[in-house]
């Protein structure tokens, strides 16, 4: 479960890896392999998140990494998703011991 921590930025959720992943149900995928949306048909687009990994022993720290995730959204149904995701706690890190 995710845990949600007070930074110096404010309110952070803090994932585990197993926590991404998208909602595919909300598309339909089409002969030539793009995807509509299935409220308003639409094509679907993908936008790139950053989630910095906080891998090391310390509260909001780790070695400068990110995990890069492409997440489809609606461009007509929903907002483009941030570039700046929630952090990912690897096993054995501070927020996942």
């Amino acid at each position: 479960m995710a845990e949600s921590v007070e930074t110096p930025m404010g309110r952070e959720t803090v994932l585990k890896p197993e926590e991404l992943g998208c909602d595919m149900s909300k598309y339909i995928k089409q002969e030539d392999g793009t995807y509509k949306c299935r409220n308003c048909g639409e094509t679907i687009l993908a936008s790139q998140i950053a989630h910095p990994i906080w891998d090391e022993l310390f509260p909001f720290s780790g070695s400068g990494k990110c995990y890069y995730e492409e997440v489809p959204y609606c461009p007509k149904c929903q907002q483009k998703p941030e570039f700046h995701g929630s952090p990912i706690a690897p096993k054995g890190s501070y927020h996942n011991p």
